[in-house]
């Protein structure tokens, strides 16, 4: 793509999967801590979690709840929605999720073709809304810290996607500008709305309507455009 020098990467959802995951750390526990005794179906619990996890995340990045909201309140509301009581929940259970969950190694399909593919024609950054030390765990235990040049998180920045300070931080780390830069993510919000107020071309991927200013439904698409 003409000019493109900066890729702008999200990373849960766009290049790590974050469902899979999950998943497989929340069947560990469920199995590990026997949830609802038999009486609460691990799939039903799985949804409920998720539920929760997704609403608090969206307030989490409009500002109405923290990172300790998030830690501290999924698992007992999850355990509402499926009928158990919140004071049964497993103290600690929370911070054990973030223990096991950043080490798992699924990825996205086609995220290490992509990687390799665009590695020495483009310089690429990670851009999350994510926290510092389990989106770290992340690349690491998955090896992709070594395409990454510019590692900025919420937490490491103080402002989230879709503000514009996130942005400005992010290009300013990489030494990058709004002209020679592109944003790619799965968030129509926080991604791809986020960055186009701010200037930037987008590349959407995810199964919305069109709403970057390309859009793909797998990674590997990416690679028709850079």
């Amino acid at each position: 793509m003409q000019n493109i020098q900066h890729l702008f990467f999200d990373l849960d959802h766009t290049l790590w999967d974050f469902e899979k995951n999950s998943e497989e750390t929340l069947r560990q526990l469920f199995i590990k801590y026997n949830i609802g005794n038999g009486r609460v179906l691990v799939e039903d619990f799985l949804l409920a979690y998720k539920k929760v996890n997704n609403e608090l995340w969206h307030l989490y990045n409009v500002n109405k709840v923290t990172k300790e909201d998030i830690r501290l309140k999924r698992f007992p509301s999850a355990y509402t929605i499926v009928g158990l009581s919140p004071s049964d929940c497993p103290e600690g259970i929370g911070d054990e999720y973030l223990e096991i969950c950043p080490h798992k190694p699924h990825l996205i399909e086609g995220s290490l073709e992509l990687l390799e593919y665009l590695k020495g024609k483009y310089r690429m950054h990670i851009l999350s809304n994510g926290f510092d030390k389990t989106q770290a765990i992340k690349l690491q235990t998955t090896g992709l810290d070594k395409y990454f040049d510019v590692i900025v998180t919420s937490e490491s920045c103080g402002y989230k996607k879709p503000s514009k300070e996130i942005f400005e931080f992010a290009l300013k780390q990489a030494e990058a500008s709004i002209e020679n830069s592109i944003m790619i993510g799965d968030n129509p919000l926080t991604d791809i709305q986020g960055a186009k107020d701010y200037g930037l071309k987008t590349i959407y991927y995810g199964k919305d309507e069109s709403i970057g200013d390309y859009n793909v439904q797998n990674l590997l698409d990416i690679k028709q455009i850079l």
